[in-house]
């Protein structure tokens, strides 16, 4: 039987949201101006022990040159690198860039910074000391994030590289070499890691993720994509064909949680309150209201005789779905008493602020959406259990393994 697209293939996509090992998040590399130059200089160096040349030079003075104009482009030579220089004239005190690269007919000064921004370095200052080197002269900023806004102060005239655009172009050129991931398989894996870093944003899929996904693609009746000549074309389609079955599921899912909110408050209003003040007595149930909004708005509210604080909520409430995952995932208010396995989203939940305890409910959202029987007691005997624990259906005390 042929699995519908998106609950077969939800699962293993969201799989690949979780972030995996990386080894620039283990060290917090990459987050500092320092540790990163680091790294760039090693990439810049044309011996150096990554084994690739200087294909990566030749990608950084592709990226300048795309914002120069024709008779300012830079030469295509052998460039040297030094780091932490100092380019401040004598009697001045020193103002350090990051990188200099030198050829025999160019200077680059790269300032490094995780945003377009000269923070307080002299663009002139760096410019002068490029020139002062040699007869071509310019200067470079090297930015994870390029915002055209912080560029001021002389800096507006600098080049940007950013650390995806070089990056992303390194890992594709080796993605196409296999001569060089066999034969320099652990600088690969490092290039690797930072285009995870710097450019997806995520770790990759293992081998497992990978193969469930294969797997639901062929339970979805959608195996029949890997036929097309074109996979790049074949691979645009089914992400647009994904993308517009998940707007309207969620759609969908919004107007069944509306739904469920209608008849939990009607339910709450009319069965659940009479139940409760049969049980605890007139007038306990004051009024039942569903005025939350944003993700607080799957809640229905019961205004009761409870003592304790409310912190921003009311002293009983029925949630459910995303208020309920809302509660219990993210919210520190809320102890939630329940299975070890964890929450389970198809049913109700219940707190109660005095305690600032929330319970999952036997009663499903599917038995919501069925019609609950006015003889249906069990969240009466829930709502009991959990404003006076020890007692059950119409106030009678309970056993341990009721």
């Amino acid at each position: 039987m042929q699995v519908d697209l998106m609950t077969g293939l939800l699962p293993v996509l969201g799989r690949s949201l979780e972030p995996g090992f990386n080894v620039f998040d283990v060290m917090h590399h990459g987050v500092h101006e320092k540790q990163i130059s680091n790294v760039f200089r090693w990439l810049l160096e044309a011996d150096g022990t990554h084994g690739f040349g200087d294909r990566f030079v030749r990608i950084f003075i592709e990226q300048i040159n795309a914002s120069l104009p024709a008779e300012e482009q830079l030469p295509y030579e052998t460039y040297w690198v030094r780091q932490e220089v100092n380019t401040s004239v004598s009697g001045v005190g020193p103002d350090i860039a990051d990188l200099v690269l030198e050829s025999k007919t160019t200077c680059i000064v790269v300032e490094n910074y995780f945003t377009s921004d000269g923070h307080g370095h002299s663009f002139d200052g760096y410019l002068g000391y490029a020139l002062g080197r040699r007869a071509r002269g310019i200067v470079v900023l090297l930015c994870r994030d390029h915002h055209v806004s912080l560029q001021t102060q002389g800096w507006q005239r600098a080049p940007v590289a950013t650390y995806s655009g070089l990056v992303g172009r390194l890992h594709a050129d080796l993605e196409q070499d296999p001569a060089y991931q066999r034969n320099h398989a652990e600088a690969y894996s490092f290039i690797e890691q930072m285009h995870r870093k710097f450019v997806t944003g995520r770790g990759r899929m293992n081998d497992d993720d990978v193969l469930g996904f294969v797997v639901a693609m062929c339970d979805t009746g959608e195996a029949r994509r890997y036929q097309e000549q074109k996979q790049h074309a074949a691979a645009e389609r089914f992400a647009s064909d994904l993308a517009e079955q998940a707007r309207e599921r969620f759609g969908e899912g919004r107007e069944l949680l509306h739904q469920v909110k209608r008849l939990v408050k009607e339910f709450g209003s009319g069965v659940l309150a009479a139940q409760l003040e049969q049980t605890l007595g007139d007038g306990f149930v004051r009024n039942v209201s569903a005025t939350f909004s944003g993700i607080y708005q799957w809640t229905v509210n019961f205004d009761i005789d409870d003592r304790g604080p409310e912190f921003g909520e009311a002293r009983l409430q029925l949630k459910f779905g995303p208020s309920a995952w809302f509660a219990i995932e993210n919210d520190p208010n809320w102890n939630f008493i329940g299975d070890s396995l964890g929450a389970d989203y198809s049913r109700l939940f219940i707190t109660r602020a005095a305690t600032k305890e929330i319970r999952q409910s036997a009663v499903t959202l599917q038995e919501v959406l069925d019609g609950l029987e006015p003889t249906d007691r069990r969240l009466h005997d829930e709502v009991v259990a959990i404003l006076q624990p020890g007692r059950g259906s119409s106030g009678h005390p309970v056993s341990a393994n009721q």
